[in-house]
């Protein structure tokens, strides 16, 4: 069994907001795309055309898409001329939380925080009374959003914000399925609304250009035959789990909704490493799960490649 690999890329066409856990009054949103929140979007776009005149089978769809492919995490991009250049998360001794743009890795570093003055805005809301028709007392909140702008750090707005990442698609000897034909499937897809509040406006994406065949992603050697696609890397740039030791950064516990049914991510509902975080001793081997998760496939301390590459 063998994966073909593709680079895709999407442009902001409203604020975006991917939620996580909140702050005080403030529902804090992710300065990326998890892999299944976007399995979730194509899931619900293709079996809306699929459908016909009948309701959508969300079911069937979703798990055929999961069967046959397989999404990275989407980060925000930035444009330079006719090219998009997607930031990335590093942790790093004594400045934590960092990001990094994919084409200069000698650029200087943009802090966490600075990186989120630069992404994010707020959205000011609030529940209305319906008897008394004013703001019920205690629901104000802010809602933090992907801007569809980069904020310069003088306040001006600059490029247009993008969101850059990768499909694995298996290769059978026949189509996947009656309904499925891919990757013309995803070749068609050209709009798409993901993360919460979709219905008031947010997560519109707009795609740029195809899918364009890729042999590594974001630098990182990757491994295309096998059960499931194999990535070479020392950051993982996903949620991992069975994570080699001696890694550097921060954990996460990881839950979410499949079927009615509360579940957690990982193995054994052990707290995950979140993107960007580190091992001390080089890169390791990590396969990727049918919702986006990095596990470990085994020891493996090699160097990462300087350059990336493709491994069949």
């Amino acid at each position: 069994m063998s994966w073909s690999l593709y680079r895709w890329i999407w442009q902001l066409e409203s604020p975006v907001h991917v939620g996580m856990a909140p702050a005080g009054s403030i529902n804090r949103c992710r300065l990326y795309v998890p892999a299944r929140v976007f399995w979730g979007a194509i899931t619900a776009e293709l079996a809306r055309q699929k459908a016909a005149a009948q309701f959508p089978d969300y079911q069937q769809i979703g798990n055929e898409i999961k069967n046959c492919v397989r999404f990275t995490y989407l980060y925000p991009a930035e444009k330079s001329g006719d090219l998009w250049h997607a930031w990335l998360p590093q942790y790093e001794c004594g400045s934590g939380l960092v990001w990094r743009r994919e084409d200069d890795s000698q650029q200087e570093c943009l802090p966490d925080w600075d990186f989120r003055m630069r992404l994010l805005h707020t959205r000011p809301g609030t529940a209305i009374d319906p008897l008394s028709a004013t703001a019920e007392e205690g629901s104000l909140r802010e809602t933090e959003c992907m801007n569809t702008f980069w904020r310069e750090m003088d306040g001006r707005a600059s490029s247009p914000v993008g969101l850059v990442g990768y499909v694995f698609l298996k290769k059978t000897d026949s189509s996947s399925s009656a309904d499925l034909k891919l990757p013309d499937d995803l070749q068609s897809l050209h709009t798409l609304f993901v993360g919460g509040d979709t219905r008031y406006g947010l997560g519109k994406l707009r795609r740029v250009g195809k899918l364009d065949v890729a042999s590594n992603i974001f630098g990182q050697l990757v491994e295309l035959r096998g059960e499931e696609p194999v990535v070479r890397s020392a950051r993982v740039l996903a949620h991992a789990s069975d994570a080699p030791s001696g890694m550097r950064g921060s954990r996460e516990a990881l839950r979410g909704w499949d079927d009615g049914k509360q579940e957690t991510a990982g193995t054994d509902g052990e707290p995950l490493w979140v993107p960007g975080s580190v091992a001390r001793d080089g890169a390791a081997r990590f396969r990727m799960d049918r919702d986006g998760i990095w596990h470990m496939k085994d020891e493996d301390t090699s160097k990462s490649p300087a350059n990336g590459g493709t491994e069949t």
